[in-house]
């Protein structure tokens, strides 16, 4: 039943980013005691296991800060488009007046100095897309402006506690696969405004004054130019913008224009190239992005493996649903955890949502068999597999745990299912417990914490800073693992 409620992880995009910035802020500041309230609430909620996340995170006190600050963020989402559809404006009336600041226009050369970077930054998104996952945003002039508009001045002016996990939060959004879309659809948009400013400002210098379209070429063949506008002109002619062009009429352009007639006849195909090979491609495109972009928006995915999440699991899910912290039963004071009489082999070292990179660390006096670290549900899985699996019973397990995390039921669920598996007794080592004082979280109290859950596990605590051994809390480790100083 499991498997179904934490793949039905699809919730809509106000509630991804109320749980993720929940998330961010706990898994940096450590969660305070629990709402039990929100818990409660979540519980109850039924469904997925990303549905009662959301549940609890409206329901956290914090709640409508936060909701208050993504209005805002949205706010400023909007006004940061508005802004590169502006400046797609005007760059494209000025590339539209630097293509004829002269009287006599060479047909090619505007248009190449109208299209060909639309369309190399179109080429480049479509590659991007294709060989990038959707765990980077969008790489794109609009979406890098608005990447950089919201990192910097969302900051400034959200007014919520957790303001700072809101901007994470929605630029986490933003690199999610819906989110790409949103940004290309914003991508397509200033492209689109782009070349409507252009032949708006093309139209207007056409009807003012005149202009006499030519072309010309210093090495190309009469014949590859008579090829080369055909080619160009097919599709334009293929939707009526303009007629089929004859070989005489592309080659009457190359001495110039004098009819009034055909040089309005070249000036409608230059309009035309713009309209086609500009224009179309990026409106058909940020109507489909808009389209993918929004129904993505719906039914957000949310990362349920997340180490903020799973830490939940226990405490959310139905005790049968809790498949990644063992089948043990509801947490209740524990018997006494004994070591068989032939647990000759070393203690077993797990490391379980620890801060710190380098891992296994070293104590003196002190070996043991490091199995892996507990910090995804699959790395949950294969632990408590792994510990069934030895000949000569361990002569302790050791779970090394952060003081910088909150215990929560999901974790003491996880502890007793490994060591009632590995049929040894469980010391709970509490590790980084100086890093607390840099996070203002009152030490005394997150011992007590670790301590009444370790207590209803069976275990045994020690307070051990591994970066700072104390000499007694190391000389106690050592006796409970079974090891003589």
């Amino acid at each position: 039943m499991l498997s179904s409620l934490v793949s039905s992880s699809r919730i809509p995009a106000s509630d991804w980013l109320l749980a993720e910035t929940v998330r961010l802020h706990e898994e940096h500041s450590g969660r305070h005691r629990d709402d039990q309230t929100a818990n409660t609430l979540g519980r109850d909620a039924g469904g997925g296991f990303a549905r009662r996340l959301a549940r609890r995170a409206a329901a956290l006190p914090a709640a409508a800060a936060v909701r208050s600050d993504l209005q805002r963020l949205r706010r400023l989402l909007i006004r940061l488009a508005v802004m590169v559809l502006v400046i797609g404006a005007l760059a494209g009336a000025l590339a539209a007046i630097a293509s004829t600041t002269e009287r006599e226009i060479d047909v090619l050369l505007a248009a190449a100095s109208l299209l060909l970077l639309p369309s190399f930054m179109l080429l480049m998104w479509a590659t991007l897309m294709l060989v990038t996952r959707p765990a980077r945003a969008s790489a794109s002039l609009s979406g890098g402006l608005v990447g950089l508009g919201l990192r910097r001045l969302g900051p400034r002016l959200l007014e919520g506690p957790l303001a700072g996990e809101t901007v994470s939060a929605m630029a986490g959004l933003l690199a999610t696969g819906p989110g790409r879309w949103l940004l290309a659809t914003i991508a397509h948009a200033f492209w689109v405004v782009y070349s409507l400013a252009a032949l708006l400002v093309l139209t207007i210098l056409f009807s003012a004054a005149q202009y006499d379209l030519s072309w010309g070429t210093t090495l190309l063949s009469e014949q590859a130019m008579v090829d080369l506008i055909s080619g160009l002109a097919w599709f334009p002619a293929v939707l009526g913008l303009v007629e089929p062009p004859t070989a005489d009429w592309i080659l009457a352009g190359r001495r110039g224009v004098a009819a009034d007639a055909v040089r309005a006849e070249w000036a409608r195909f230059l309009l035309a190239l713009v309209a086609v090979y500009g224009l179309l491609p990026r409106l058909l495109l940020a109507l489909l992005s808009g389209v993918l972009g929004r129904m993505g928006l719906r039914r957000m995915d949310l990362d349920t493996a997340q180490p903020g999440y799973l830490r939940l699991a226990g405490t959310l899910l139905d005790e049968e649903d809790a498949l990644i912290h063992g089948d043990a039963p509801p947490l209740a004071p524990a018997v006494e955890r004994r070591r068989q009489a032939n647990a000759d082999g070393p203690p077993l070292l797990v490391g379980v949502e620890l801060e710190r990179r380098e891992w296994p660390v070293a104590l003196p006096g002190l070996a043991w068999q490091a199995l892996g670290r507990a910090d995804s549900r699959s790395q949950r899985r294969q632990l408590l597999a792994a510990v069934e699996g030895f000949v000569v019973p361990p002569s302790a397990l050791i779970a090394q745990c952060s003081a910088l995390r909150t215990p929560d039921e999901g974790t003491g669920r996880f502890l007793a299912a490994l060591a009632d598996r590995a049929d040894t007794v469980l010391v709970v080592w509490l590790d980084e417990i100086d890093r607390l004082a840099s996070r203002e979280v009152p030490a005394r109290e997150r011992i007590a914490d670790w301590l009444q859950l370790t207590g209803r596990v069976g275990g045994r605590l020690v307070v051990l800073d591994a970066d700072r051994p104390d000499s007694s809390a190391l000389a106690e480790l050592l006796d409970l693992v079974g090891v003589e100083p």
